[in-house]
């Protein structure tokens, strides 16, 4: 009969360890069960598990029903612009530069996924780089 190599050996030892810390942690603890439905808009309002707590909150966003002022293409940057965020949040923006308003809006293209056709682009930062603080409407 053979002996064994060392690398048997080591084997066998990992083999019988992993067996024995699955063995002391299925009978330590015995982990907590809940429903989906519990989960999923119950009272369940955080879940607990290896030490952790994670709590949904919900928040309120404040009503805020402005639109854009007038101006070339408003209709298009409405349309584009406020199915993710209210227009005070832009009109409250630093003046920019055309190209750093193109930046932003191939952004929310490409990284935040909004639904802005490649050719509306130039339109739309044709008319945020209008914007200014205290502008009544693009380009004045």
């Amino acid at each position: 009969m053979r002996a064994p190599n060392l690398a048997m050996i080591v084997v066998a030892l990992i083999v019988g360890s992993m067996a024995v810390l699955l063995v002391i942690s299925s009978t330590s603890r015995q982990p907590e069960t809940r429903s989906t439905a519990s989960l999923i808009g119950g009272d369940a309002g955080s879940v607990s598990g290896n030490g952790f707590t994670l709590t949904s909150t919900s928040i309120e966003p404040p009503a805020d029903d402005a639109t854009f002022p007038a101006g070339p293409h408003v209709d298009l940057v409405n349309q584009n612009c406020l199915s993710c965020h209210s227009a005070s949040m832009v009109l409250t923006q630093p003046r920019l530069k055309p190209e750093q308003w193109t930046a932003i809006v191939e952004k929310m293209r490409d990284v935040y996924k909004a639904p802005i056709a490649a050719g509306d682009v130039p339109a739309i930062t044709a008319y945020l780089a209008g914007l200014g603080a205290g502008d009544e409407k693009p380009g004045d």
